[in-house]
């Protein structure tokens, strides 16, 4: 694999003119293929560079889903009776299975490889490096003339986006090639995989240098241009939520603390305010801090997930403005019947996120079937959504500053109910989170039904081991395997419940395999394994 990535002194960067507004990341012309020396050499070039690493972020979302949100509580693998081989590897990674010749782990870890590479094309284009000594990024000369500012501003959104990759990798697959510069295909193969600590921080350096030199006016005082760039916000909402995952509670507080009282973003309110975070003709509003930027119109850039997440079954699709032309429902990540019962009636989420087909009246909730709805729009070209995907949100802020806080006090129930009576649903009051536990629970549920289906819910699940302690994944999980087994059943080799839950022991559930590819192609440098794989 890394043969392919880093080709010899070339940099893919998929850049482009922009269409409509350089924070939409559209692409007219393509300039694949561009030998990297001599290209970067004035601010429109590194622009162009950086037009070209946004777009990139789009090709690993389509996996994404496979990796994370399907192996959670949140959805599973609905098609009992398919024998087509990519329904059953998703199958397979839904109950922990996945063998490292899966070809979506391979994709997803390909796809984020080469989004990598067009971002360390442009770091060294701008002489900016990393010094593992420091854990810093540092800045070198240039020979020719850029202004400091926009040069600095440019690496801060480089920086950002690299880290968002290394994040996800390091949380799926634990240690990962740390590569912070163009390779030649000698030198990748020389690349061994770096420990979780050392990529750690090297994800600490690149954000805390976006943090110091990107976009910093708060969300109203931003231009609309501007609208969609990385922020000195969305970097300091990022580190915090890595800070969390690392277990470092007092390192988060700060940021989040910075980015509720002074960024401007907020909650969308009123009985449509959830609704409206999403929608297609409100992109970047005031609750969005940063997301992967998709655009309709048959020119290659849109999102393929409302495609795939739409129920493949005609009389369910009659029953929402939500269908998809036959043909092109993919009835994907569905949501289960434990997840939507888990919502209060009246939370306005439920049924926002989630569709229910019910075939008669009378019909009990087990025959019921449940399909994602949050991502699902209709589309006059298959795979061509326009929805773009949320990877950062202020109720994430609201509800990671009670997690960092850990307590209920004043200040983390007045936070965790803005989002719980956004969602239409009675006010906490400290009756409510009285114990450690209770409270505990509180913030891991609602951030449970506030990203539902963003792929947010596996990752929550492993991060609460160090900050909210009472909220067992593995239990969580051995529960969820004991109410879907007379679903799994139904699949050929079938598991009895005991063998499912005997899963959350297996060191498969802590993190993905590294792809079989790399480990057999690299006759140079033997890369080793994750347990049990």
């Amino acid at each position: 694999m890394k043969n392919k990535i880093y080709k010899n002194k070339l940099l893919i960067i998929f850049a482009f003119l922009t269409l409509a507004s350089c924070s939409e990341y559209i692409e007219l012309e393509n300039q694949n293929q561009i030998a990297q020396d001599g290209f970067y050499r004035d601010e429109a070039s590194l622009n162009l560079g950086l037009t070209g690493a946004y777009s990139t972020l789009r090709n690993p979302i389509a996996y994404e889903w496979m990796l994370s949100e399907i192996r959670s509580d949140n959805t599973f693998m609905n098609l009992v009776g398919t024998t087509q081989a990519q329904n059953l590897q998703i199958y397979s990674n839904d109950i922990f299975e996945a063998p490292s010749y899966d070809s979506f782990i391979e994709n997803y870890w390909g796809s984020t490889y080469q989004s990598i590479r067009s971002i360390n094309g442009l770091m060294t284009g701008m002489n900016v490096t990393y010094n593992a000594a420091s854990g810093t990024i540092d800045y070198g000369m240039l020979d020719y003339t850029i202004a400091d500012a926009t040069k600095k501003r440019i690496a801060g959104e480089a920086s950002f986006m690299r880290a968002y990759h290394y994040f996800n990798l390091v949380r799926l697959y634990g240690g990962v090639f740390l590569v912070d510069k163009v390779l030649t295909s000698e030198e990748a193969l020389k690349v061994n995989r770096a420990s979780e600590d050392d990529i750690y921080k090297f994800i600490i350096a690149d954000l805390k240098n976006a943090v110091a030199n990107c976009i910093s006016s708060t969300y109203s005082a931003t231009a609309a241009t501007d609208r969609g760039k990385v922020t000195t916000w969305a970097a300091k909402s990022l580190l915090a939520k890595v800070y969390l995952t690392l277990g470092q509670k007092s390192d988060a507080l700060p940021l989040l603390t910075d980015v509720i009282a002074n960024s401007g973003y907020s909650l969308l309110t009123g009985t449509s305010g959830y609704a409206n975070v999403f929608a297609s003709t409100n992109e970047m509003n005031a609750e969005m801090i940063f997301a992967v930027r998709f655009k309709a119109g048959g020119l290659g850039y849109g999102s393929s997930l409302s495609n795939l997440f739409a129920t493949n079954t005609s009389s369910i699709a009659s029953q929402t403005k939500l269908a998809q032309p036959a043909g092109t429902r993919g009835s994907y990540n569905n949501p289960t019947e434990e997840f939507y019962k888990s919502f209060g009636t009246s939370d306005i989420r439920r049924d926002y996120n989630i569709k229910v087909y019910k075939p008669t009246a009378s019909s009990l909730p087990a025959t019921w079937t449940y399909w994602a709805a949050k991502h699902n729009i209709s589309t006059t070209v298959q795979n061509d959504s326009e929805l773009d995907w949320p990877v950062l949100r202020y109720s994430d802020v609201l509800l990671m500053y009670c997690e960092a806080v850990g307590v209920n006090n004043a200040t983390t129930l007045a936070y965790l109910n803005q989002v719980h009576v956004r969602a239409g649903l009675t006010a906490l009051t400290a009756t409510n989170v009285a114990t450690q536990a209770a409270y505990e629970s509180a913030v891991a549920n609602e951030r449970r039904w506030e990203f539902a289906l963003e792929n947010q819910r596996w990752f929550d699940l492993l991060r609460f081991k160090k900050t909210l302690t009472t909220v067992n994944a593995k239990a969580i999980m051995s529960n969820h395997f004991a109410e879907m087994q007379p679903f799994y059943s139904q699949y050929d080799g079938a598991y009895t419940t005991a063998q499912l839950q005997a899963k959350v022991a297996d060191p498969k559930f802590d993190l993905l395999p590294i792809p079989n590819v790399e480990i057999v192609t690299n006759t140079t440098n033997p890369i080793t394994q994750n347990p049990g794989y």
